[in-house]
């Protein structure tokens, strides 16, 4: 089950980034370690067309993070998505939530085409995107610099 977040789920996210490696991979530069209430507020008053959810298990678990993201060209585009529990990771549940999100964002925007942005060494989620049906563009995206690391972007898409 999909459930928009709310600022009542903050404290699930917060206990699910442990660190700032996690943070970066899968929010990239916009929020800084620790994740705060605030850098999310700040961030929907930012982007109020941009929508954030909640994957529950059918136990009613919290287990998920993710954002879909309109964009000009029509596509959405799915964007920080997290297995929170480290232990809940690789049973599945990832492909799961893509799909969920996939849904919601066919249904809320029309279309069969969706999009995301992948750092080309996250190979786990790499492996979960194709197994659901992203492919890869031909081309690198963009770099991202942080910390003087340089992180090879890459789009993939969907086209249900």
């Amino acid at each position: 089950m999909l459930q928009p977040y709310n600022n009542a789920h903050f404290h699930i996210l917060d206990s699910w980034v442990t660190d700032g490696d996690l943070l970066l991979q899968f929010s990239g530069t916009d929020f800084s370690y620790p994740l705060t209430e605030k850098q999310l507020a700040d961030y929907q008053v930012l982007h109020p067309d941009r929508r954030f959810y909640i994957g529950y298990t059918s136990d009613q678990l919290p287990f998920a993070f993710g954002e879909i993201i309109p964009q000009e060209n029509g596509y959405p585009r799915l964007a920080r998505i997290l297995v929170g529990e480290a232990a809940l990771r690789g049973q599945g549940l990832g492909r799961h939530f893509i799909k969920l999100l996939l849904a919601e964002a066919m249904k809320r925007y029309q279309t069969n085409t969706v999009e995301l942005f992948t750092w080309e060494k996250n190979y786990a989620a790499i492996k979960c995107y194709e197994s659901v049906g992203f492919k890869f563009l031909p081309e690198r995206c963009k770099v991202m610099e942080h910390n003087g690391i340089r992180y090879n972007i890459h789009k993939m898409i969907y086209t249900g």
